[in-house]
């Protein structure tokens, strides 16, 4: 059926009640509410809010100071539904990703000096060595779960290196955290437990980082250069909470999705093994076409307003979908089309303006280290089963795939690739 002869939609509709052929692919959905509204009113994982799916409504959204990223400024009964009122109780909207300035600068001034070019690059052997480990554990193997044996491990183990996490905790720090993202129904009733046991856990490291500190984001933030406040402990946690969702959970995805785009579209796949030179260029699509979070984190009238002709009262509910932004075809020619030549247009993957991700750079250099060592060490990725076949799970504005089987085919020894 083609969007012509699709019945339009119209009035306030539940994205969860699109069934799983929504959840496997949104965009035909997303592109029929882009065209057909700038804006569109829907309820989103209980929350009632205004849709946003164009590209330039979306930047201005991003940058308007009527809208808040502060839980404080929604409406009662936003702040009712349950995983909103569980972040407000563990402290999670403490971190900068729910705060507004000048809160938020002081925040993301004291983090962006553990996020600086020198730092990311000093993390690239940590991110080499375990992307040798997982590989030789997957190619001694006829087949993995590309997600849950190698992308998952790599994004957590780089972020534990950040957040100074010890190595001898890393077996019970990884299978707590991989619960945030499991796939499997059984470990549902756990997250609950899973978070109270890493809130306790960053409690008890931050103690222990206060009486030592180190070399990693959290003595940093205790102990900032400059006249700075350094962070309290709620601060900390909240930001730890950050970096583990949005630090490693996104950074799997997108090392994940991007070898799904890839092995969807072995032509390109074949272009970026003539040219590793093209990875940079690669990753930057791979984040557009099926970018790691499809959706930013809600927003917040903190007045009323009118926004694309749209009365938004205050405290009402603003999300932007940026599955459906970066798939505009105001700002992207063929934006349906996977091509890692791609004129460089940019993408909201990593948000916009005062919210731009802090850690980008992180997550494209582990990026970047994974896919150099499949292009090196890799003949062939295959996936195990039909692409067709393929599940995906939604959680609060990541989109993520429940399995990705493949079967590796090692190369013969030779001059690794360079970037």
């Amino acid at each position: 059926m083609t969007m012509e002869e699709r019945p339009r939609r119209s009035g306030c509709f539940d994205l969860a009640g699109l069934g799983r052929e929504f959840v496997d692919d949104p965009y035909p959905t997303l592109a029929e509410i882009r065209e057909e509204d700038r804006i569109r009113r829907v309820v989103y994982h209980g929350v009632p809010a205004w849709l946003v799916t164009r590209f330039e409504d979306a930047e201005q959204i991003y940058s308007d100071p009527r809208i808040s990223s502060d839980f404080a400024n929604a409406e009662e009964q936003v702040r009712a539904v349950p995983w909103i009122s569980g972040a407000t109780a563990l402290g999670v909207t403490k971190g900068m990703h729910h705060l507004d300035p000048p809160e938020h600068t002081r925040l993301r001034r004291l983090t962006a000096q553990a996020f600086t070019s020198r730092r990311v690059e000093a993390l690239r052997p940590t991110a080499g060595r375990v992307c040798t480990q997982l590989l030789d554990a997957a190619l001694a193997r006829d087949q993995i779960d590309f997600l849950h044996d190698f992308a998952i491990p790599l994004g957590c183990r780089v972020m534990m290196t950040v957040l100074g996490v010890p190595d001898e905790d890393t077996s019970a720090f990884e299978k707590q955290a991989a619960i945030l993202v499991s796939t499997d129904p059984a470990d549902v009733p756990k997250l609950p437990e899973t978070l109270r046991w890493l809130d306790d856990y960053f409690d008890a490291l931050i103690t222990a980082k206060r009486k030592r500190l180190d070399d990693d984001l959290l003595s940093e933030l205790m102990a900032p250069a400059g006249d700075d406040e350094p962070l309290d402990d709620a601060e900390l946690r909240a930001m730890t909470h950050l970096m583990l969702t949005a630090g490693f959970a996104t950074t799997a995805n997108l090392t994940s999705n991007g070898l799904l785009a890839l092995l969807e579209h072995p032509g390109q796949f074949a272009v970026l093994r003539d040219d590793p030179a093209l990875l940079p260029a690669a990753i930057e699509e791979m984040l557009r076409y099926e970018p790691p979070a499809t959706v930013a984190l809600p927003k917040f009238a903190k007045e009323d307003l009118t926004f694309a002709g749209v009365r938004i009262r205050r405290g009402e509910a603003v999300v932007i979908s940026i599955a459906a932004a970066n798939r505009d075809q105001r700002r992207f020619t063929a934006p349906d089309g996977f091509d890692i030549l791609r004129p460089a247009a940019g993408h909201l993957s990593f948000g916009h303006g005062l919210h731009t991700c802090i850690g980008r750079q992180l997550a494209r250099m582990e990026a970047q280290v994974a896919f150099t060592a499949l292009l090196e060490r890799c003949r062939d990725v295959v996936c195990a089963v039909p692409i067709s076949t393929l599940s995906w799970q939604v959680s609060y504005g990541l989109r993520m795939l429940k399995r990705f089987p493949v079967t590796l085919t090692p190369t013969a020894p030779h001059a690794p690739v360079t970037l």
